[in-house]
């Protein structure tokens, strides 16, 4: 059984997929208390409280939409979960594309290990940069490893970030003929994206990195749940 948070359709609202629909799956508890968290319902804790229903697969799987075959799968931290890799294995064999929501701290080479055929799903993986207070925490053979089917994304809070960022993409580059996918935010309302624009502008080695809005966020009100 599975500790499921929601279950819902919508768009997906950042990333490689930006405006497509897809079913959202958000597993409960995480690892990681980033500073800008917009998602404090699904995680375990002392000050948290977090509301979820025990789900076996063929539950979960009866409420994916068929018709959009795209699955996003969130939390929280869904890479916790020991059954996430039967799941991702089953929603494959449904002929969905999977997209992983991961924060950048759990292992994921090891769960890739238990998927015989990854070719339909892929990692949408954060670096955790300064701002979050998970720096730390970063597994750095996560993003060692990646495809060009895979997704790295940053979330900028700070000054200290964009330096941060810009230290991460020296190393990516030099690791990879073909980079995965990058892209960079800022933390909602918190810091300025003409300033992100600029840097991102600016500096050579982020030229190839694609801003982005969390559109949900401007669609509909940005502490709406289910969207």
């Amino acid at each position: 059984m599975m500790k499921v948070v929601e279950i819902f359709d919508s768009i997906d609202g950042e990333g490689i997929r930006t405006g497509k629909t897809a079913t959202f799956i958000r597993l409960a508890g995480c690892n990681l208390r980033c500073s800008y968290c917009d998602t404090l319902y699904a995680l375990f804790g002392e000050e948290e409280s977090c509301e979820y229903t025990e789900m076996s697969i063929d539950e979960i799987i009866e409420k994916v939409n068929k018709s959009y075959k795209r699955v996003t799968l969130t939390g929280g931290e869904p890479l916790l979960h020991l059954e996430s890799a039967e799941l991702v294995k089953r929603l494959l064999n449904e002929g969905c594309q999977v997209n992983i929501e991961t924060n950048g701290a759990v292992d994921i080479n090891e769960f890739s290990a238990k998927i015989p055929d990854t070719s339909n799903m892929f990692y949408t993986i954060d670096y955790k940069l300064p701002s979050s207070g998970m720096n730390d925490r970063m597994i750095w053979s996560n993003f060692e490893n990646l495809r060009p089917s895979d997704v790295v994304k940053f979330v900028v809070g700070s000054g200290e970030d964009v330096n941060m960022m810009k230290a991460v993409m020296d190393r990516l580059t030099e690791k990879y003929e073909v980079m995965p996918h990058i892209y960079a935010g800022v933390v909602f309302g918190e810091y300025d994206m003409q300033t992100l624009i600029e840097n991102i502008m600016r500096e050579p080695v982020l030229k190839d990195v694609v801003f982005q809005l969390q559109i949900h966020k401007i669609i509909w009100n940005p502490d709406e749940r289910g969207v």
